[in-house]
C-alpha cells in the first residue's frame, strides 16, 4: 500500500500466537498495525460499532464464531470490509468454501506471503474505503453544523414539501406560536399568512415546475403568534432534508430586512467620506474582471494619491486633514460619471473604477480630476488649504488577472507620477505586461540580459519608522525596472521570470552593490541610516554570496548592523536548509536578517526554528486592521509569538492613522507604509521624534 501509516486490523482468535507469523510479516512489509483481538460476535459487534477496521482475519478455532456468521454481520451493516479466513492449510475446495461463505480469501497460518499478496490486491479498496469514511464523517459533521446553525439562528427557517411544513427551527416556531416541531409538521404554508394573500402565494407556488424547485422571494402579510399581522418577506430556495428534496423557507420581518440592508450598506462604506471602502471596492473590481465582456469593452482603474499628506497633517492636524479629504471625496464623486465606482482606498488615496473606457477617455477624466483637485481650496478654521494629486491609471482588459494585480499596476503608475514631481498622471503600459507574458524563455533571457547590461534599473526607498523613539532610521530598498521605452515594469513579474531563467542572483547583486554605495555616501554625510534589502529564492542557494557580501561591506566601509536582508516567509518555508545556512552566515558577519510577509501562511512558528533578527508582518494583516476584529486577533497572536522569541516586529502597508493606533496599542516596534512615506528616489524622511 502507498499509505502505510496505520492499518486497523481485527484478529478473531482465541490465542495470540497462532497469527503471530502473519502479524510479523505485515510489520516487516512496512505496516504500522493497530490490532484488536476478539473471540466472539458480541465483542466484534461492540468493536465495529466504535470504528470500522481496514481488515479482518478470521481464525478457525472450534470456540470461535463461524466464518459465515462474521461475514453476515458485515453484510447486514453494508460494510465491504475484507474478511480473510485463516486455516492450518489450504486446498482448492477449502478456498472455494471460504469464498462461498463471504471471505475475500483463505490464507494458511504459516503462509504469510499469501496474506501480503491478498493485501496487495485489496490495497486500493482499503484506501478508497478510508477516504469514503473520512468524507462521510465530514459530511455528518457539516450537516450537524448546518442543523445547529439553523436551530440557533435568529432567522425564522422552515423546510417545506408539497406546500406543507416538515421541519422548523425555534425562531420559526416562536414567531408563529407553535409549541414544537410535532405541532407544525403537516401544517400548510397558507396557514401562516393573512388570508388576503392566499391567492398571491398560490399563484407564486404554481409558477414553479415542481414543489422541490421553488426559489425566489414574495412579500406578504404574515400572521404571528396572537394573530397579529406583520409585513413579511418569504424567501424560498431548493434544499434537502434527511437526503430528500424539499424547499427551505425563510421568513423575515420587512423592518428587519431593511435594517440588515442598511447595516450591509454601512459595512461597504468608508465612515469619513461615505464612499466605498477598500474591501468593497476590491470585491467590486474582482467581480467586474470576472464578468468582463472581453475585447470589445474595457474598464480602467485610477489610483489617486494626494501629494504631500505629511505636510498637510503638520499644518492643520489630523482632524483638519480629514476635512480636506472629505472635500476632495465630494469633488471626485461629483466629477465622475454615473456608473463609476469611487472608493476611499486609504487615508489619502482614492480609487476609481471607470466603466466603458479606453485610454483617451480615462486619461481625459484623470486630467479633469487632477486640475479640479489642484484648483480646489478648503477653508479649515481660517486656513486656506490647497493640495495636488498624482494619478496612476491601469486599463483592465482580457490580460488582467485579479483586482490585486490591476491595483498594483495602478499603484505603481501613481508612484511614477508622484516620484516625477507630483501633480501628474501616468498610465501603466499593459503592452509591457503582454510582451513579458508572451515571450518564450530564449526571448526572456535576451530581454532580461539586455536590461541588466544596460542597467535599466533604479532604486526607490520607503522609510521604516520606529514607534519606540529609537534614534536613526531605516529604509526598505525597492527595485524599479524600465523597459526600452522608459516605461516602468512590474518588479514582481520581471523578477519571477528572471528567477526562472537563473538571472535573479545577478540582479540581487546589482541591488546590494548599488544600495551599499548609496548608504556609504549617506553615512559619510553624517546620516545614521540602515537599509532593508530583499533577496530572491535562488540567491539563498548561492554559497558564495555571504563571502561576497562581507567583501562589499569592507569595500564600502559599512557597519554590518546597518544592513538587514529580507527573506519572504514562503521562501524560508520552501527552502529551510539554505535559509538557515544563510541566516547563520549573516550572524557571523553581524548583518541582520528579517522574515518578510510574516503571518501570511499557517506556520508562523517558523521563527521558533529560525534565528532571525526581525519579522515584517504581512500587509494583509495590517490593511483595515482598525475595523476587523478577526484581523486584530490574528495580529495579536503573531505579535505574541514574535515577542516570546524576543524578536521585534515591523508592520508593512501602514496607510492610515486608525491602523497605526491599533499597531501602537498592540506593541509593534516599527511601521512602514504610505502613512509614513510613499516610496521615492530620495532619502529625505525626517525620523526625529515623529511617533514619539
Amino acid at each position: 500500500m502507498d499509505q502505510k501509516a496505520s492499518l486497523q486490523l481485527v484478529i478473531i482468535e482465541d490465542t495470540t500466537h497462532k497469527a503471530e507469523a502473519l502479524v510479523s510479516a505485515l510489520r516487516d512489509a512496512g505496516f504500522t498495525l493497530c490490532i484488536d483481538r476478539v473471540q466472539d460476535l458480541d465483542a466484534l459487534t461492540g468493536l465495529i460499532n466504535q470504528s470500522e477496521p481496514d481488515l479482518v482475519l478470521c481464525g478457525s478455532g472450534a470456540e470461535l464464531p463461524e466464518l459465515k456468521a462474521v461475514t453476515t454481520l458485515f453484510a447486514e451493516r453494508n460494510s465491504a470490509i475484507p474478511v480473510i479466513a485463516l486455516a492450518d492449510e489450504t486446498t482448492k475446495n477449502s478456498a472455494r468454501s471460504a469464498r462461498r461463505n463471504g471471505a475475500t480469501a483463505l490464507v494458511a497460518y504459516d503462509k504469510p506471503d499469501s496474506l501480503l499478496t491478498v493485501l496487495e490486491k485489496e490495497q486500493q479498496t482499503i484506501l478508497l474505503r478510508r477516504q469514503v469514511r473520512l468524507l462521510e464523517k465530514r459530511l455528518f459533521e457539516t450537516e450537524k453544523c448546518c442543523r445547529d446553525l439553523m436551530e440557533s439562528s435568529r432567522h425564522a427557517i422552515a423546510y417545506v414539501r408539497e406546500s406543507r411544513h416538515i421541519h422548523a427551527n425555534n425562531s420559526y416556531l416562536d414567531l408563529f406560536g407553535f409549541c414544537g416541531t410535532d405541532e407544525i409538521e403537516g401544517t400548510a404554508v397558507m396557514d401562516i399568512i393573512d388570508s388576503v394573500d392566499h391567492s398571491k402565494l398560490g399563484k407564486f407556488l404554481r409558477s414553479h415546475d415542481t414543489d422541490d424547485n421553488i426559489s425566489g422571494t414574495l412579500e406578504v402579510r404574515g400572521v404571528e403568534a396572537g394573530n397579529n399581522t406583520f409585513d413579511a418577506v418569504m424567501e424560498f430556495s431548493p434544499a434537502r432534508l434527511n437526503d430528500e428534496p424539499c424547499t427551505q423557507l425563510v421568513i423575515r420581518h420587512r423592518e428587519d430586512l431593511e435594517l440588515e440592508e442598511k447595516l450591509d450598506s454601512h459595512n461597504r462604506q468608508d465612515m469619513l467620506t461615505g464612499l466605498c471602502n477598500r474591501q468593497h471596492f476590491m470585491q467590486v473590481v474582482d467581480n467586474s474582471i470576472r464578468e468582463s465582456a472581453g475585447p470589445g469593452q474595457s474598464q480602467a482603474i485610477a489610483y489617486i494619491l494626494l501629494d504631500n499628506p505629511k505636510s498637510m497633517r503638520e499644518k492643520i492636524g489630523v482632524a483638519g486633514s480629514d476635512m480636506v479629504v472629505n472635500d476632495i471625496a465630494r469633488l471626485i464623486e461629483s466629477t465622475c460619471q454615473q456608473h463609476d465606482i469611487v472608493a476611499r482606498f486609504s487615508d489619502y488615496v482614492f480609487t476609481l473604477l471607470h466603466d466603458d473606457s479606453n485610454g483617451d477617455d480615462v486619461l481625459q477624466l484623470a486630467e479633469t480630476l487632477r486640475e479640479k483637485v489642484s484648483e480646489h481650496e478648503s477653508d479649515i478654521e481660517g486656513h486656506v488649504v490647497t493640495t495636488t494629486c498624482s494619478i496612476g491609471i491601469c486599463v483592465i482588459n482580457e490580460h488582467t488577472g485579479t483586482a490585486q494585480d490591476v491595483l498594483s499596476r495602478a499603484d505603481l503608475a501613481c508612484e511614477v507620477a508622484r516620484s516625477s514631481g507630483g501633480n501628474q498622471i501616468h498610465i501603466h503600459s499593459m503592452a509591457v505586461d503582454e510582451k513579458m507574458g508572451a515571450q518564450n524563455e530564449e526571448e526572456w533571457d535576451a530581454v532580461i540580459s539586455t536590461t541588466i547590461s544596460e542597467e535599466r534599473f533604479y532604486l526607490a526607498y520607503q522609510a521604516i519608522a520606529s514607534l519606540n523613539g529609537n534614534a536613526g532610521g531605516y529604509y526598505e530598498v525597492l527595485l524599479r525596472i524600465l523597459d526600452e521605452n522608459g516605461d516602468v515594469m512590474l518588479p514582481g513579474q520581471f523578477l519571477s521570470i528572471a528567477e526562472k531563467i537563473g538571472k535573479s542572483g545577478e540582479i540581487d547583486r546589482w541591488v546590494i552593490d548599488t544600495a551599499f554605495r548609496v548608504l556609504m555616501e549617506k553615512r559619510s554625510s553624517g546620516f545614521d541610516l540602515g537599509f532593508f534589502i530583499k533577496l530572491s529564492e535562488k540567491t539563498l542557494s548561492d554559497r558564495e554570496l555571504p563571502v561576497w557580501i562581507n567583501r562589499k561591506l569592507k569595500e564600502y566601509r559599512l557597519k554590518s548592523d546597518s544592513i538587514c536582508f529580507e527573506i519572504p516567509e514562503a521562501v524560508a518555508l520552501k527552502d529551510l536548509k539554505n535559509t538557515t545556512r544563510f541566516v547563520k552566515a549573516m550572524q557571523k558577519i553581524h548583518c541582520m536578517v528579517a522574515i518578510e510577509h510574516f503571518g501570511c501562511t499557517s506556520q508562523p512558528q517558523l521563527i521558533q526554528h529560525l534565528p532571525v533578527d526581525l519579522v515584517k508582518i504581512d500587509g494583509s494583516l495590517i490593511t483595515g486592521l482598525a475595523t476587523s476584529k478577526e484581523q486584530q486577533e490574528k495580529l495579536k497572536s503573531v505579535i505574541d509569538l514574535a515577542r516570546k522569541s524576543d524578536i521585534p516586529c515591523v508592520a508593512e502597508c501602514v496607510d492610515s492613522a486608525s491602523d497605526l493606533a491599533k499597531l501602537w496599542e498592540f506593541g509593534v516596534n516599527f511601521i512602514q507604509g504610505n502613512f509614513v512615506q510613499e516610496p521615492g528616489r530620495n532619502l529625505a524622511h525626517d525620523f526625529e521624534g515623529e511617533f514619539v
